[in-house]
């Protein structure tokens, strides 16, 4: 079962490389981009270990200081979601959409050329 999750891993490794090498990003920075995901994947994976699922029936059995330690770190763990994991997800997002753009403003210019060419082609042809 492991080796298949490799192999998964793999294949979306290899899915993202090809989707980041299609948005015009270099090997460095296709390098950067999927440390950022593999650290933030193993972060969260962390966390999800060390969490223990709050439920109804759990919080009856604690007492007033036991709740309240466990809201304030549930809050330290939001707050750090906030403040770090998310912000790097929106200045990558941000970053990954400006090159979207750029590269699409491209586009557009070179198929106004190949139009403007076509044009030309098909007036010296009559």
């Amino acid at each position: 079962m492991a080796e298949d999750e490799k192999q998964k891993k793999v294949k979306d490794s290899d899915l993202m490389t090809d989707l980041l090498r299609q948005m015009g990003l270099c090997e460095e920075e296709i390098g950067a981009a999927l440390d950022l995901a593999k650290s933030i994947e193993q972060k969260v994976e962390a966390k999800s270990k060390d969490t223990v699922e709050v439920t109804p029936s759990n919080l009856i059995d604690l007492s007033k200081e036991e709740l309240i330690q466990k809201i304030e770190k549930l809050q330290t763990e939001l707050d750090h979601f906030h403040n770090v994991v998310a912000i790097q997800f929106i200045l990558l997002i941000k970053k990954y959409k400006d090159r979207v753009i750029s590269l699409e403003n491209k586009l557009r210019q070179k198929n106004a050329q190949i139009q403007e060419l076509s044009q030309r082609l098909s007036f010296l042809q009559k």
